[in-house]
């Protein structure tokens, strides 16, 4: 029988915003215990809330596999890796009168503007040990700072949002980010109809396409790329990983909930265009014949199952100026968009800004953009970029087709 253990602590400070002032917040402190144990080509899992015994979920483990539930047994093998990313962002007697100092200048360099919804300040720790040698430990701290903006007057429940996330809290530089996109949201911007470079966050430019990655839908046949596995499918510019590193994605755990420890902490899925893996778990990567992507995430009492924490697109550029020259969209706000079936994506826009030579220019009305699945990431995607925001996921661009509204 094999056995594996993980534990994972989660503390949390949440700052609620109303109009520019904080006006309560929420501590939360959890610990999860998990035990898996694997026999038999079965697996039983067993967890709890709060400080776990090991041994009185071992014992509940393996009572659970009498429910006969079927599992690869293989586990990942020795290896001993500590990751400590715990340097002190904020204090916790100065994060409040410190956020409020922070919202008090943003009100000031943003007064027609009314903020709202949450801070964040979290530590996570998670450590796995498993029957086969293998200890892992991973913790690490994030500062998140996620606004809601009402111009005020205007009747709207929000009108556009402000957001940063990291672990080195630079006020001066945060303001000055905002403050750039506050006063372009003033200026009435205009674009004819056309194809242009839209630059936009991973999530967005993937966003309903992220599931044809899966491994259960590559294999039954209805993922865009099915067939396609170690091919070139994509732009050699396009190299798309799962960020478990927390230099670029702070307080993420370095490896999945199975153990498997990417190298740099990111799982490749397409590198260089080319289709190298699915987000699978062990059990979908045996069943179908697929690499197993080291992508899986678990409930603390449940089995395994598919999953990814961010996307990390390979940069291209170091400026938003190098990747999209000329005039360009800045996708802020996009919902309600959806794809057919053979891949043709389209989305109306309700939040963006027009920039030129990478510099926000002004304010757009509302827009429609549209494009192929394989062009967007094929022979139309430009690249990404990191400096934009100041610290966080990147952004890419791409080009589609802009309609007016």
């Amino acid at each position: 029988m094999e056995k594996e253990f993980i534990k994972e602590v989660r503390h949390s400070v949440t700052l609620n915003v109303t109009a520019g002032r904080i006006d309560s917040f929420r501590e939360i402190e959890r610990t999860t215990g998990t035990v898996r144990v694997y026999e038999s080509g079965c697996i039983g899992v067993a967890g709890c809330l709060g400080e776990p015994c090991e041994e009185s979920l071992t014992e509940q483990a393996k009572e659970a596999l009498s429910f006969g539930i079927p599992y690869p047994c293989e586990l990942e093998g020795e290896l001993e890796i500590e990751e400590c990313d715990d340097a002190e962002i904020l204090p916790i007697p100065e994060f409040i009168p410190t956020m409020q100092a922070f919202l008090d200048r943003l009100g000031a360099l943003c007064p027609k503007f009314a903020f709202s919804h949450k801070i964040t300040l979290s530590d996570n720790k998670t450590e796995y040990h498993n029957s086969k040698g293998r200890r892992l430990f991973s913790s690490g701290r994030r500062l998140s700072i996620e606004l809601i903006a009402q111009n005020r007057g205007s009747g709207n429940l929000f009108d556009t949002f402000f957001a940063w996330e990291g672990k080195r809290f630079d006020p001066d530089a945060i303001l000055a980010h905002f403050k750039e996109q506050y006063d372009a949201f003033f200026v009435p911007a205009d674009i004819e109809p056309g194809r242009y470079p839209i630059i936009t966050g991973p999530e967005n430019l993937f966003g309903t396409f992220l599931r044809h990655f899966t491994g259960d839908l590559y294999a039954a046949g209805a993922s865009l790329v099915s067939g396609k596995l170690g091919e070139k499918v994509f732009s050699d510019k396009l190299t798309v990983r799962d960020d478990l590193n927390p230099e670029t994605a702070p307080g993420t755990c370095f490896f999945d909930a199975e153990g498997c420890v990417a190298k740099d902490y990111r799982p490749t899925l397409v590198e260089n265009g080319a289709l190298k893996a699915l987000v699978t778990t062990k059990k979908t990567a045996e069943q179908y014949g697929l690499p197993n992507s080291g992508n899986a995430e678990a409930a603390y009492d449940g089995v395994p199952e598919n999953g990814y924490r961010g996307l990390y697109l390979e940069p291209t550029a170091k400026t938003l100026r190098e990747l999209a020259k000329g005039k360009a969209v800045l996708v802020v706000i996009a919902s309600g968009g959806d794809t057919t079936p053979d891949g043709h994506f389209a989305t109306p826009v309700q939040m963006a800004y027009l920039m030129e030579d990478g510099k926000l220019v002004g304010r757009l009305p509302n827009i429609t953009i549209s494009g192929s699945f394989f062009d967007m990431l094929g022979k139309d995607y430009l690249g990404a970029v990191r400096d934009f925001p100041i610290e966080g996921s990147s952004l890419a661009a791409t080009v589609m087709e802009i309609e007016k509204a």
